[in-house]
């Protein structure tokens, strides 16, 4: 079933597309990740170090992978000595991913003062350092729109470089005072054109893996249920829930790495979501359903600018039609939804009930599968679906609360489904 897949991208353009989702948190500030990226490779243009420019890329663009919170974003913006655990757990989600797991230890520390990373590795500790003073220019100029060149030096000197320069190196202190004489630095830093702030690419022919794709969908997937308490492990769930739907029935006419993939990213758009709106303990008025509802349109947008993930767009942006047309974004009836995007679908619908939400506990396995049966009275669920959880309900759960990856459970075969 999944011969021949294969993404038609190389990672740092994987990574510049999936930075969108983070740069979501912020809501209203995007272009973050890209922006730093693009100063660290001014900066390491005058410290004379081009080999460093790919790292200082890639590092730069999921140096937040560790926020989903819009509240720790705030936080975030509002103080230059952030101490919190972000770094942490980035770090962590890099060292589980193994192209970028070199990275770990530079994520871990762009927070860390310099003379507190003498421990550190040079290289390392300089290039931590490097996206710690990236970042913080560009959280001051955002915050404040400095018109022109000389303003943002002005502006970057009196409130960062003067005051804090202890945090930094000094040669980088020099260095970003040099970048600042640059009036091309106001104009891109300013710049809504997030493909002017891309790197050439540098992966050469190479495209990613099917293996690295999955690895790359499971740290955004881990960065989406950070993002509340209540939605720990949903992605995972949904994933290996989904992928014994498509085992169980034979029904899946495409390559498995898709499904897994489209499932591990089913809900990227939902960081874009406020906290308050997600974690919110009654029902959503009007204006908080309508950016909800959001996401999906949202998780699509982005993962279709990846080469060799538009189907795995489309199954993501589909993950909340219904059968009878109910469903969202566009109303989708019936055969128009193709049966992987029903897997999800199904096994979406399974895990929230199974988890604790705001607004009630989890529910018990026959709690939910009469909700999933009562949908398929309704038409808005395929009944050939919901049968094969009915089968063995228990084990459904078991996978839909699993807490390794998906594919490391067994998925049980159902006869006669």
């Amino acid at each position: 079933m999944s011969a021949g897949w294969s993404p038609q991208v190389g990672l740092s353009r994987a990574l510049f597309v999936l930075s969108d989702a983070l740069d979501l948190v912020g809501v209203d500030d995007v272009l973050h990740g890209k922006r730093v990226a693009w100063l660290g490779r001014q900066l390491v243009g005058v410290l004379g170090e081009p080999e460093w420019q790919q790292d200082v890329h890639h590092a730069s663009l999921v140096h937040d992978c560790g926020v989903s919170s819009t509240l720790l974003h705030s936080r975030l913006v509002e103080h230059v000595a952030t101490v919190d655990g972000h770094s942490e757990v980035g770090a962590r989600l890099l060292a589980d991913f193994r192209p970028l797991a070199h990275l770990s230890e530079v994520v871990r520390h762009h927070h860390t003062p310099w003379a507190h990373l003498r421990d550190l590795d040079p290289r390392t500790a300089k290039l931590a350092n490097l996206i710690f003073l990236a970042d913080r220019v560009d959280v001051l100029q955002a915050s404040a729109a400095p018109p022109d060149a000389a303003s943002l030096r002005r502006l970057v000197n009196q409130r960062l470089l003067q005051p804090w320069a202890h945090l930094f190196a000094p040669d980088l202190v020099d260095a970003a005072r040099q970048v600042l004489e640059d009036p091309q630095v106001v104009r891109a830093l300013r710049s809504q054109a997030r493909e002017l702030l891309a790197e050439p690419e540098r992966d050469g022919p190479c495209s990613l893996t099917p293996a690295d794709a999955r690895g790359l969908a499971l740290l955004f997937a881990q960065t989406v249920d950070a993002k509340s308490a209540f939605t720990a492990r949903h992605s995972n769930g949904v994933a290996a829930l989904a992928l014994h739907l498509a085992d169980a029935s034979g029904l899946s006419r495409g390559p498995r790495e898709v499904l897994e993939i489209a499932s591990l990213l089913h809900d990227l758009g939902k960081l874009r979501v406020p906290d308050e709106i997600l974690e919110k303990p009654g029902a959503l008025d009007a204006r908080e359903l309508a950016t909800m509802r959001l996401h999906s349109s949202d998780s699509r947008l982005i993962l279709d600018r990846i080469g060799g993930f538009e189907d795995i767009a489309r199954l993501a942006g589909m993950h909340h039609e219904l059968l009878d047309g109910s469903g969202y974004p566009d109303g989708l009836r019936g055969e128009e939804i193709p049966i992987e995007a029903q897997f999800i679908t199904v096994a979406d619908i399974f895990q929230a009930l199974a988890q604790d939400r705001p607004y009630r506990k989890a529910l018990a396995p026959k709690e939910i599968l009469s909700i999933l049966q009562a949908q398929v009275t309704t038409g808005r669920l395929d009944a050939r679906l919901v049968s094969i959880i009915a089968m063995d309900v228990e084990f459904a759960w078991t996978l839909a609360r699993v807490d390794e990856a998906p594919g490391s459970t067994p998925h049980r075969a159902v006869a006669g489904a």
